[in-house]
């Protein structure tokens, strides 16, 4: 069974030569008729044990070609697994560029808004009388009227609780003539007991006082 397995192994050799060497040129076909003259010197020369050792070894050979053949090939499926990965990682990581620079531009934009003020309930006409020297006019003292209600729906009227008694004032004025000019109408109108009262910080403060300060 070997012996037949080394004459295939001769005879296959042989094929391959022959065509090899229908493709050479002249001085190709000279030189490989003196190559393959001292390998048969050679071959005449080597004992059946040692074709043998030469046959067991290229066998062997083959064998561990092919091993290595199968590692380079279990390595490329690997190294194409990896670079798969790389390039999912590479996807998500463009996704997560541009999710921040979209979440970057909305900042911008709202960064570029002018800011809102907090929503101030003193405020009136855009201006804050809860702080500072107001103006206003009394227009009544009682014990018993109550006109809550309408000092509810009015940032312009208001009631204070003082001494039990409701009082009631109307207007708000930075300037005191500008408060003397309603007084001066309520009178007019009836209300003989309109009176300027001045606040400072939203308390109310003697009217010498204020118009003593502001003379200063």
């Amino acid at each position: 069974m070997k012996t037949t397995k080394v004459f295939f192994t001769l005879l296959i050799g042989i094929l391959s030569a022959t065509m090899a060497f229908g493709q050479m040129t002249k001085a190709e076909k000279k030189a490989y008729k003196r190559e393959m003259k001292e390998w048969k010197k050679k071959k005449k020369a080597m004992s059946p044990d040692d074709f043998k050792v030469l046959f067991e070894e290229h066998t062997a050979l083959k064998a561990s070609n092919a091993a290595m053949v199968g590692e380079v090939e279990t390595l490329e499926e690997q190294i194409t697994a990896k670079d798969n990965q790389i390039s999912d990682q590479q996807k998500n990581v463009q996704r997560m560029q541009a999710q921040y620079q979209a979440t970057q531009r909305e900042l911008d934009k709202l960064k570029a808004k002018p800011a809102q003020p907090a929503y101030n309930p003193e405020l009136i006409n855009g201006e804050d009388f809860s702080v500072g020297v107001v103006f206003k006019v009394q227009v009544g003292a009682f014990r018993k009227m109550d006109l809550g209600k309408y000092a509810q729906q009015s940032k312009e009227f208001s009631q204070e609780e003082m001494q039990e008694l409701r009082k009631y004032v109307i207007g708000n004025f930075r300037n005191y003539e500008d408060a003397n000019v309603l007084k001066r109408y309520l009178r007019e109108m009836g209300v003989e007991d309109a009176w300027i009262v001045p606040y400072r910080d939203g308390k109310r403060v003697p009217l010498k006082d204020v118009l003593q300060a502001q003379s200063n």
